[in-house]
């Protein structure tokens, strides 16, 4: 995967580079992460030049979160319905998350950017549960403007070893993704708490 993704942008640069993110919004089990770090490498080899490559990088990543988003908010609430949804969420379970949707969409997102595993469901139920265009943008927006030129530097300045950058984003990735929540959670206990000692 590594070979072909490296190939597909030495030959192509940045068209490659806008079609790969892009096409993991349609499903196709490719790394983001990867695909920033080898595209940074390619601009450190002279290839491309590092500030396109960061511009385009970053406007895949966008396109291919949209297209994720895009997909859930088009089956709207028949996405609830799908057979692999109900299966691994009961019917409380998905009006908890439709409810913690329409409250807290903003932050879910940004969340779900940070974590790499629930990324693509976090984007799909966001788009199913209503979470408009705008706000998603927006929170997507903030959030790949840390991450995308983050990784790309990376591949730019140390692609000589790109495993070892991978592994560390990798965990970088979950320890963020897991402080985020533990806020978050904290926050929303204290703010329980508040309401009920009124």
């Amino acid at each position: 995967m590594e070979h072909a993704l490296a190939q597909l942008l030495h030959q192509f640069t940045y068209l490659a580079l806008v079609a790969i993110l892009a096409a993991g919004g349609l499903g196709v089990p490719v790394s983001e992460d990867l695909t920033l770090l080898l595209a940074g490498g390619l601009a450190a080899h002279g290839l491309t030049s590092f500030w396109p490559t960061m511009a385009t990088g970053y406007f895949g990543v966008l396109l291919g979160d949209m297209l994720i988003h895009t997909w859930g908010k088009r089956l709207g609430p028949a996405a609830y319905k799908t057979r692999r949804i109900q299966k691994a969420l009961s019917p409380e379970r998905q009006e908890k998350i439709k409810a913690h949707f329409a409250r807290h969409g903003f932050w879910t997102v940004v969340v779900g950017r940070h974590t790499p595993v629930l990324r693509a469901p976090v984007f799909f139920l966001a788009g199913a549960s209503g979470v408009s265009r705008g706000k998603f943008l927006l929170a997507d927006a903030l959030s790949c403007a840390v991450t995308v030129p983050l990784v790309t530097f990376l591949g730019f300045y140390f692609g000589e070893h790109l495993d070892e950058v991978r592994d560390k984003i990798h965990h970088a990735q979950w320890a963020i993704g897991g402080v985020v929540v533990v806020g978050i959670l904290a926050w929303l206990w204290l703010r329980r708490r508040a309401a009920r000692s009124r």
